[in-house]
């Protein structure tokens, strides 16, 4: 069974160190042979160095009694060498006789899946995390250094690299790293550059590290590139240093830190071509006004052309920069050459282009218009391209006396300024539009003038819609009135802002879209505030993978409440705004009765189902603002805030809805075919102090809880602070208890069972102790609380040793070998996997013979697995020892099985033994019991005899055998002795 869950077991010898493990665990760590079992030594070479006191700590802390359970997840060694993660659950199943825990054993499961799961969704959240800083980095125009700095560390996480440089490849400049070594993650190593330029020259594909052949080792290091592609161009590659030879990483998971990364590193080469294009544009005009302050000096200084012509036509003036320009030879600048003969010159060398499409369209027009023109009918001003390449802007205008004057200026670098400034822009935009999802423009009024990009698909709104209005004029139900109140706060101190999220406005198509803009204020040469610039991106699918973490991190996954941490956060803020407030809260800890016996009879799945219906049942009787939380199994809290400044009110108020929650939780729960019946114990605890802490509140709760399952269940209960008196006062007792077990403080003392002549027959042991400080504590007080804790097990242990050496003692002593020792048992003792071995363990050890050995049992341990209790008991009464039912009449005993237990006694309890001579019942009660004895065969005991009366009439009535202070109280071993003494002289 346990294989075909999954699971493995193993056994581990505590005192050998041998270990056993099951096939499937072998599977798990690679082992083939079944028979090469590891000891624990070779098994603990297999845990992880990391978990080993994780490990060690786990079974110390259950060996010690603080957990019910061993239970530890860690990792193990393959055996090809990759580590696994397993979870192990396991307990002592087997004690030496001396109480020392000896064999260990348990089943693990194999949980390497789900520890992935964890690593790979945080790394995921963490990349989110990396590139969303990138972007905002970028906008608020930081240096690169710092959008790269998240990104490369991540990258040295994932890939296990040592040291990462981030290059960028700019076309024509081959290798270069714009920014210094500080905006690398780790140091490179000297000569990595070189190395880099190397790997250029041979050639970068995109998609895939590489190139393998150009790996250079220099000591024990290894490099490697990933190349950065868009539009299938490697833009930049990325240098790790590894310290051993690695596999290339896989670029997969990379995929959007890659392309993020270049598209940033693209976007701000843009920004800063688009700045050197209007650094260019502002030198160039800044030339252009230098010539015309020069030609106004002198035509021997200016670099503009200049060509004279009469009313005829005949060039009249020229100076050498119209011959540069033009690229006219001398010989052909002979005097009296025409305008006509020169423009007829420079169409023939094919100047203007076979259609003139080198002129400006309006001047081409009018050559193709009138094809014989000297150019006197040419626009007055127009551009043309020379053969060189070059740009002319030709001006002419009228000369006084006729003719006119035509200027040549090279504005070459104008054009391409401009043509270099348009193409930065619109790379710009094609960027941008990778980064973002749209780019915005508003007025000094903060109203839309301007959207670019996806703003209508991403958004919900056309240009239309949102244009002319302010942004908090839009539809965004998300945001309240103090976020926009800060938001505007902001635009007026022209502030820069990033990430204001809103919840999509417009269409209104249900889809619930989120946007996230940023934005940056806008001041012209002056100073003067001009308005703001910024882009927007949806965000719609990273609120929805929030929503999912949020979801698995505060909620409970079966019924969808609040858990833990999400509670203990609204404990906290409940008890501020109460503290602060002067009001009142109360907390409800809720727990269902008997859900055990629902798990164990019908299965988890239909257990599941009712904590289901109870979630829903208990968010129904509580209000919208309160919170209803799953704590984990079957304990819910809730939390009712503002319940009022009253005390009184709130516990009025508190307790109606404990009521509400007992009647709705009261009602049958329709599980599978049929109605299931469950009720509630619930602890209600007040507060209203800030100083209380959550934790505190939540152990009020839990105490008043059990008060209510200890009224009898399906309740309800206030905290009183005598409950944590009384639980801090039974936590001081089990400590005590625990240091009383080591130092010694218990005794036993002994009560005789005697014959109706006086004669000693047996005797009771009776377990005492006795504390340094408390002294005498009543077993009615620490006896309960031992069986509460468990530690009734080393107790009872303890009890059955001594008793059993006493035995011994007495089996010395001819008078004293026939006494017969009872030995009370606890139910919890009883159920105890290993109770038989360990009885046959302490009579081997001590010697004792166990046909004088009475273990007396109550009517309790009856109500559960009684075939068990049978069982237990028949393998002792093969070894002789003998069973009697203690307090009987005073529980539950089923006569059917009753006759079947292998019993040789019964014991008349005491309460009816008291008011045998006066009350009928009792009296009734006592010959009944007596006469069921006879009748199945078994001797009976009465106990708690105190009168020569009680003991006549049980006499009378068939009882043979006596209990209580008319013969003797509990007594020391020695004192005993002496009264078996007395007891044969007298006799």
């Amino acid at each position: 069974a346990l294989e075909g869950a999954g699971l493995g077991f193993w056994q581990r010898n505590l005192l050998t160190g041998e270990v056993r493990l099951s096939q499937r665990w072998l599977e798990l760590l690679g082992l083939d042979d079944p028979q090469a079992q590891p000891t624990f030594q070779t098994w603990e070479r297999l845990v992880h160095p990391d978990d080993w006191a994780l490990v060690q700590d786990a079974l110390n802390d259950y060996l010690a009694g603080t957990q019910a359970v061993y239970e530890a997840e860690y990792r193990m060694r393959h055996r090809d060498g990759h580590w696994i993660w397993v979870s192990s659950r396991g307990r002592v199943v087997e004690w030496t006789s001396t109480g020392q825990a000896r064999l260990f054993s348990g089943t693990y499961m194999d949980v390497t899946a789900r520890h992935r799961a964890d690593v790979a969704l945080n790394r995921q959240h963490r990349l989110l995390q990396a590139l969303s800083r990138a972007q905002s980095a970028f906008i608020a125009h930081a240096q690169p250094h710092s959008a790269f700095e998240g990104m490369m560390g991540f990258l040295l996480e994932i890939t296990g690299a040592r040291a990462a440089g981030l290059f960028e490849c700019v076309p024509g400049t081959g290798l270069e790293a714009p920014w210094p070594v500080q905006a690398l993650v780790g140091t490179l190593p000297e000569g990595f550059p070189v190395w880099m330029v190397q790997v250029l020259e041979q050639g970068l594909a995109p998609g895939r590290v590489q190139p393998t052949t150009a790996e250079t080792e220099v000591g024990d290091r290894r490099w490697q590139v990933i190349p950065i592609t868009l539009a299938g161009r490697v833009v930049a590659c990325i240098g790790l240093v590894f310290d051993v030879v690695v596999d290339s990483p896989d670029l997969t998971e990379l995929d959007p830190l890659l392309n993020t990364a270049g598209q940033l590193l693209l976007a701000w080469r843009a920004r800063l071509e688009r700045r050197q294009a209007q650094e260019q544009l502002r030198e160039a005009t800044e030339q252009l006004s230098q010539k015309t302050r020069a030609l106004e000096l002198t035509l021997d200084t200016i670099s503009q052309g200049i060509a004279s012509f009469d009313e005829d036509g005949v060039l009249r003036l020229y100076n050498r920069r119209y011959l540069e320009l033009l690229e006219m030879p001398e010989q052909v600048m002979r005097p009296g050459v025409t305008a006509l003969e020169l423009l007829r010159f420079q169409i023939d060398r094919g100047d203007l282009g076979s259609e003139f499409e080198l002129l400006s369209p309006e001047a081409r027009e009018g050559l193709m218009t009138n094809p014989h023109t000297d150019g006197r009918h040419l626009p007055d001003q127009y551009l043309r391209r020379t053969r060189s390449g070059r740009v002319l802007e030709i001006r002419s205008r009228p000369r006084p006396g006729g003719g006119w004057v035509r200027t040549f200026n090279d504005v070459t670098p104008y054009v391409d300024a401009q043509e270099a400034l348009r193409q930065s822009e619109e790379r710009w935009r094609h960027l941008s539009q990778l980064s973002y999802d749209w780019y915005w423009e508003q007025d000094a009024n903060f109203r839309f003038v301007r959207l670019d990009g996806q703003h209508d698909g991403r958004s919900g709104l056309s240009s239309g819609q949102v244009l002319g209005r302010t942004r908090w004029e839009l539809d965004a139900p998300n945001v309240s009135e103090a976020q926009w109140a800060e938001h505007r706060r902001t635009l007026l101190a022209h502030e820069p802002f990033q990430d204001f999220e809103m919840q999509r406005f417009g269409a209104g198509d249900g889809l619930g879209r989120w946007v996230s803009v940023s934005g940056a204020p806008l001041f012209d040469a002056q100073g003067q505030f001009k308005g703001y610039l910024g882009v927007g991106r949806d965000i719609t699918e990273r609120k929805k993978n929030e929503a999912i973490i949020e979801r698995l991190a505060f909620y409970d996954e079966l019924t969808g409440l609040p858990n833990r941490r999400l509670l203990l956060q609204r404990l906290g803020q409940a008890l501020q705004v109460c503290g602060r407030g002067e009001r009142h809260g109360a907390l409800l800890f809720l727990d269902l009765d008997n859900f055990k016996d629902l798990n164990d009879t019908l299965g988890h799945d239909r257990g599941d189902q009712l904590l289901s219906q109870v979630a829903t049942r208990l968010v129904a009787c509580v209000r919208p603002d309160d919170t209803v939380a799953r704590l984990g199994g079957d304990e819910f809290v809730v939390v009712l805030d503002d319940l009022g400044p009253s005390p009184a009110g709130a516990v009025a108020a508190s307790e109606a809805v404990a009521q509400k929650i007992l009647l709705a939780l009261n009602q049958p729960y329709p599980i599978g075919d049929s109605l299931h019946h469950s009720t509630p114990s619930i602890g209600i605890a007040l507060f209203s102090d800030a100083s209380l802490t959550p934790d505190e509140l939540l152990k009020r709760g839990d105490l008043a809880m059990y008060q209510a399952k200890a009224a009898g269940r399906n309740t309800l209960c206030f905290f009183d602070p005598g409950m944590q008196e009384a639980v801090s006062a039974r936590s001081a007792m089990e400590s005590d208890m625990r240091q009383a077990l080591q130092r010694g403080e218990f005794r036993l003392l002994y009560q005789p069972v005697v014959d109706g002549r006086g004669q000693i027959l047996g005797v009771e042991a009776l377990v005492r102790w006795n504390h340094p400080q408390r002294g005498h504590i009543s077993p009615a007080e620490f006896i309960p609380l031992a069986e509460k804790t468990g530690l009734i097990l080393p107790l009872g242990r303890w009890v059955l040793q001594t008793a059993c050496r006493q035995l011994v003692s007495w089996s010395r002593n001819p008078r004293m070998a026939h006494l017969t020792m009872a030995v009370n048992v606890s139910a919890r003792e009883f159920r105890d996997p290993a109770f038989v071995e360990a009885v046959v363990a302490v009579l081997e050890h001590t010697g004792a013979q166990p046909s004088l050995l009475k273990l007396e049992l109550t009517e309790s341990l009856l109500l559960n697995d009684v075939e068990d209790i049978i069982a237990k008991m028949t393998r002792l009464q093969m070894r002789g020892v003998g069973f009697s039912l203690d307090d009987f009449g005073t529980g539950y005993s089923s006569l059917s099985y009753l006759k079947r237990l292998p019993l040789d006694q019964l014991k008349i309890d005491q309460s009816f033994v008291r008011d045998v001579l006066t009350d009928p019942n009792d009296a009734t009660i006592a010959r009944t019991i007596i006469a069921l004895a006879a009748s199945l065969g078994l001797a009976v005991v009465a106990e708690g005899v105190e009168t020569e009366g009680q003991r006549a009439f049980l006499m009378r009535n068939g009882c043979e055998a006596f209990q209580g202070y008319l013969f003797s109280r509990p007594i020391p071993a020695v004192a005993l002795e002496s009264l078996v003494m007395e007891a044969e002289g007298e006799s």
